[in-house]
């Protein structure tokens, strides 16, 4: 209670803005298991909007059936990124859409300060709720940036042996961004809540002011997202970062070696973020953003000191040294904290899915499995930032029925003439 009190209150929300616009960007590389029902479900969500999906070098049939969309309504924009120049990172190919599509609004008079690019994966799946909480959040004109919740679509089909891991996986990958919810909630109080990508709002007056000053709004590192809201919160001290409570919903990734090699990617993108720091603290930002920014981008570090202090603890007992030996009474105090704040998010995860007594079993299950993964990402990370290897590892779909927020229904209708948005095919 004390330290909420502490704390900045949030800002009283203000009166949703009828006149936001959304385009919607989906960068897809050999997307062809999704992307179909992906551009249904926003174009259903968003029938005055436009879907511009962003082909960077697909080589199965990714290209060919958002062009079949596209040639039925005109909503739906494939934007074709060639070699030498696809492939090249999902922020470059955010980068050079939105270029592109900014000239295209400035031609038909749109007002950027209306205008929002809205970032969706090309598993993504949201409802009409989650763009009214945004219009309400770009009603405050200091709101720059958004970013929705994240939650896990459940694979579904029988447990087996085969798939228990991968089950595992998904549940805690739902967890995750459960506990990310409560973290973005308290961000929300300082106005910075982090970009994750998936389910990212961007006001596109703040993208062409950016590349207007020669800066990318999607750095070139792996985890472009997080390294934009750090953009936007550097780029002027009255610039803010709304969380949206609806959610956006995306598969998961029910394999081992996929899913260490995605928080591989991940974690060497924060660690590509280290020169931020320097900005950060010279910055006009709120001290708990400065704060809650640096410990996110120095953890990688912190977890290798915390690894190599594990690991070398025999080494310490073979030599008859003490190192960092914790008394043990300490260490027991420390174990049972970790178990019971795993405990607690357990229970609170539990009170709002409202499941059943074994799916609590199988989720408390699958706390260990998870924290392996994550082991066995640490070192790959480390090796791939220091080898120079900067390869965007993008994470594989699998085809999968219908979802309630993307029912197989018919496209809706064009939009009005006046909507002044362009279509078609752009391989510029």
């Amino acid at each position: 209670m004390l330290l909420a009190a502490l704390l900045p209150r949030p800002r009283r929300p203000h009166a949703a803005d009828p006149d936001v616009r959304f385009t919607f960007l989906i960068p897809a590389l050999n997307e062809a298991q999704v992307i179909a029902a992906t551009v249904r479900n926003l174009r259903l969500v968003s029938p005055d909007g436009r879907v511009a999906v962003i082909d960077d070098g697909s080589d199965d049939e990714t290209a060919a059936q958002v062009q079949a969309l596209a040639a039925s309504d005109p909503g739906v924009l494939l934007l074709r990124r060639r070699f030498p120049d696809a492939r090249q990172g999902k922020g470059r190919a955010l980068n050079w859409a939105v270029t592109r599509l900014l000239r295209d609004l400035r031609a038909g008079g749109a007002d950027l300060r209306r205008e929002v690019f809205a970032v969706i994966d090309a598993d993504g799946r949201i409802g009409p709720e989650l763009l009214d909480e945004a219009r309400h959040a770009l009603g405050d004109p200091q709101v720059m940036g958004a970013q929705a919740r994240v939650r896990i679509r459940q694979s579904v089909g029988r447990l087996r042996p085969g798939n228990v891991i991968g089950r595992m996986l998904e549940q805690q990958q739902d967890v995750e961004f459960f506990i990310t919810r409560h973290l973005q909630g308290l961000r929300s109080r300082w106005h910075t809540a982090a970009l994750c990508g998936n389910g990212q709002f961007m006001r596109a007056s703040y993208v062409a002011e950016q590349l207007g000053r020669g800066v990318d709004p999607w750095p070139d590192v792996l985890l472009e997202d997080f390294a934009s809201g750090l953009e936007i919160r550097l780029a002027q001290p009255g610039h803010r970062l709304a969380f949206l409570e609806r959610a956006v919903t995306q598969q998961g990734l029910p394999d081992l070696r996929r899913f260490s090699r995605q928080r591989a990617r991940w974690t060497q993108g924060t660690l590509q973020c280290l020169p931020y720091l320097g900005r950060l603290w010279t910055t006009r930002v709120p001290l708990l953003a400065r704060l809650d920014f640096s410990y996110f981008i120095l953890s990688p570090w912190l977890n290798v000191v915390l690894v190599l202090t594990l690991l070398t603890q025999p080494l310490r007992w073979a030599t008859g040294t003490h190192g960092l030996l914790l008394e043990p009474a300490v260490g027991l105090g420390l174990s049972l904290l970790n178990a019971g704040l795993q405990l607690n998010w357990l229970v609170r995860y539990q009170l709002e899915n409202r499941m059943s007594l074994g799916r609590v079993l199988f989720t408390a299950a699958s706390f260990p499995v998870y924290g392996f993964a994550l082991f066995l990402s640490l070192p790959l990370a480390f090796k791939n930032h220091f080898s120079g290897r900067r390869t965007w590892d993008k994470s594989a779909r699998h085809a999968e029925g219908g979802s309630p927020l993307a029912p197989e229904v018919p496209l809706p209708p064009p939009p009005r003439p006046e909507a002044q948005y362009m279509s078609g095919t752009s391989g510029d």
